[in-house]
This record gives structure tokens, sequence and C-alpha cells, in this order.
């Protein structure tokens, strides 16, 4: 199993061809292997499908009147 070991940094390099089944099958089998010990990366790879679903979906999300200003201003306070 040592061989099938790959870096979290990698997993997160390789995640948008991984999602888009556009990696090796030796590299997509490391990288499922990983997610089963790495609650970190499979938190990112789960959130990203899911963003993909929302994204693809035909519903649309009514935001709430002046969310795009209070937004704005919450990032400037960030800085």
């Amino acid at each position: 199993m040592e061989n099938l070991k790959i870096a979290c940094e990698e997993v997160r390099k390789e995640l948008a061809n991984y999602m888009e089944d556009d990696v090796s099958a030796e590299l997509r089998l490391r990288i499922e292997h990983h997610f089963l010990e790495c609650d970190g990366c499979y938190a990112i790879y789960d959130g990203l499908q899911k963003i993909v679903r929302l994204i693809g979906s035909s519903d649309v999300i009514a935001l709430p009147r002046g969310f795009s200003h209070r937004l704005c201003q919450r990032i400037r306070g960030a800085h």
C-alpha cells in the first residue's frame, strides 16, 4: 500500500483532472486511496462536486435584496 501514497498537495493539484476523468488509472487509484485516509482532501473534493452540481442545475437561487452590497462591504472589511 506504500506505493499508493500521495501528498495532499498533489491530490489538490489534480482534483480538476480527477473530476473530469482525465488522470491515469494509477493516479485515480492513488487519489481514491488518499480520500479514504484524508478527511481534508475528501472534504475539498466533496465540496467541489456539490458546487459543480449547483452550477449545473437549472434552479436559480434568489438572493435577498442588498446581499451583493453587504458581501462587498464584508470583503473590504476583511482586508
